[in-house]
C-alpha cells in the first residue's frame, strides 16, 4: 500500500486519470491490432484450406475422369474385338454367297444349255412361253458375269420357228411317258 501512496504522492489525479486513459487507449490499440492480425491469420489459413480442398476436388475428379476413361478403354478394346468378330463372320457369309452365287451361275448355264439341246436340236422349234422364260434366265445369267458362249446359244433359240399350243394341235415331244 505505500507504492500507491507514493504514486498519488508524486502525481495528481488527474495525471493518474490521464496515465489510466492512456493505458486503456494503448490496450485497446493493441487488442484492435492482434484482432486484425488473428483475423488475417484466419483467412491465410481460410484459404490455405480452401486451396487444399479445391486441390483435393480436382485430384478427386482427374482420377474419376481417369476411370471413366479406362473404362471407356477397355469397352473400345471389347468393341474392337466383337467388330474382328464381326468381320470374321461377314468374311465367312461374304465366302457363302460366293460360292451359291458360283452355283446359281453354274446352274443357270447348264440349264441354258440343257434347254438348248433340247429345243434346238430335238424339237427344232420352241414356244413363246418357253423362250421369254429362257429369255429372264439368260437375263440373269449375264448380269452375273456369263460368258459369250451362251451368247450364241441364244441366238441360236432365238432364231427357231415359234409355236403357239393353241394354234398348232401338236403339242411339243415330251420325254417322259404318256398315260393312257
Amino acid at each position: 500500500m505505500s507504492e500507491i501512496n507514493a504514486l498519488f504522492s508524486q502525481h495528481s489525479l488527474q495525471e493518474l486519470v490521464g496515465i489510466l486513459l492512456l493505458v486503456l487507449f494503448v490496450g485497446q490499440g493493441i487488442w484492435k491490432l492482434l484482432e486484425f492480425y488473428y483475423q488475417k491469420y484466419q483467412q491465410a489459413v481460410g484459404k490455405t484450406i480452401g486451396k487444399q480442398k479445391w486441390e483435393e476436388t480436382i485430384t478427386n475428379s482427374f482420377t474419376k475422369i481417369g476411370e471413366k476413361i479406362d473404362d471407356l478403354d477397355a469397352k473400345i478394346d471389347k468393341l474392337d474385338e466383337q467388330n474382328k468378330e464381326t468381320l470374321a463372320k461377314q468374311e465367312q457369309v461374304d465366302s457363302a454367297i460366293n460360292l451359291v452365287q458360283e452355283r446359281l451361275q453354274e446352274n443357270s448355264r447348264s440349264y441354258l444349255i440343257d434347254a438348248h439341246h433340247k429345243f434346238y436340236y430335238q424339237y427344232g422349234k420352241i414356244d413363246d412361253l418357253n423362250l421369254q422364260s429362257l429369255e429372264r434366265r439368260y437375263l440373269y445369267y449375264k448380269t452375273a458375269g456369263g460368258d459369250t458362249f451362251i451368247d450364241r446359244l441364244m441366238d441360236e433359240m432365238r432364231s427357231l420357228p415359234r409355236v403357239s399350243y393353241l394354234v398348232d394341235e401338236k403339242p411339243l415331244k415330251h420325254t417322259g411317258e404318256e398315260k393312257s
